[in-house]
């Protein structure tokens, strides 16, 4: 399994299938996971407080999604990028 971060991983096991792609994120002793589907994240940004996570999967298109209670909402798609999305940056 390859990871990024210890407060905020995005983990990818190698025998791929249904877990193929989950947001992990550590507030205190407990981790939470959040699945986004079955493609590879390619790049993911937070906002400042936290509250947003913008990810592209491993396409041209860059998802915005919001924390609404315990799960996250898609709230917008950036379209528009001639190739596929290899960074972001969250200013």
């Amino acid at each position: 399994m390859s990871c990024e971060s210890a407060l905020e991983r995005i983990c990818i096991p190698a025998g791929g299938g249904r877990d193929a792609m989950a947001l992990f994120t550590s507030r205190g002793p407990v981790a939470e996971v959040f699945r986004f589907g079955l493609v590879p994240i390619a790049c993911r940004a937070r906002n400042e407080d936290r509250s947003q996570v913008a990810l592209s999967l491993n396409n041209n298109e860059v998802n915005i999604y919001g924390r609404a209670a315990s799960e996250w909402k898609l709230q917008e798609t950036l379209q528009g990028h001639d190739l596929r999305v290899t960074g972001i940056d969250w200013a």
